[in-house]
């Protein structure tokens, strides 16, 4: 079962930033739940959390050109030509790697999007002496996806130049 799962995450490798998304967002609702009073994000405030969403803007906006541009970079290169049958193959599976990586970038780049456009709305409507739960969890669980997106493409990535560095 264990084994079976960890397959089917190294096929879908895009699905671990969605899959920490919903996970950190389900998260927060429940500790709202329980706690039913402002926590993180929601407790600091309002001036503080202007500075925040303005700092996220830019970063989040910076990791997105950032995402693309590798994500452009990687379909720019398609197996290199070889010798032999081996080699041939070899290079199919790492230029399919690339694109499973390629795909986690752009789920990455969904969930920066997401952080960028959440925090820019928030700017204008999260004026409370407490954050809203919604504009909050959703910037704080979209940032976390980010970050993990961001880790795992690049752990893939390094992976996939290490195979090819280490066979050619």
């Amino acid at each position: 079962m264990t084994m079976g799962a960890l397959r089917w995450i190294d096929r879908h490798i895009w699905f671990v930033p969605i899959f920490f998304f919903i996970g950190v967002e389900l998260a927060l609702i429940v500790t709202d739940l329980v706690r039913r009073e402002p926590f993180l994000l929601a407790a600091v405030a309002a001036e503080k959390r202007k500075e925040i969403y303005t700092s996220l803007t830019g970063s989040s906006s910076g990791l997105l050109g950032f995402t693309l541009a590798a994500v452009a970079i990687l379909a720019a290169f398609g197996p290199r030509a070889t010798q032999n049958h081996e080699q041939q193959t070899r290079e199919t599976a790492l230029a399919d790697a690339r694109v499973g990586i390629s795909k986690a970038l752009l789920a990455t780049a969904l969930m920066l999007m997401t952080v960028l456009v959440i925090a820019t709305v928030s700017l204008g409507v999260d004026v409370g002496k407490t954050g809203g739960l919604a504009v909050t969890s959703l910037t704080l669980a979209a940032g976390t996806a980010s970050v993990v997106g961001l880790l795992v493409s690049g752990a893939g990535l390094t992976l996939s130049l290490i195979e090819r560095g280490g066979r050619s």
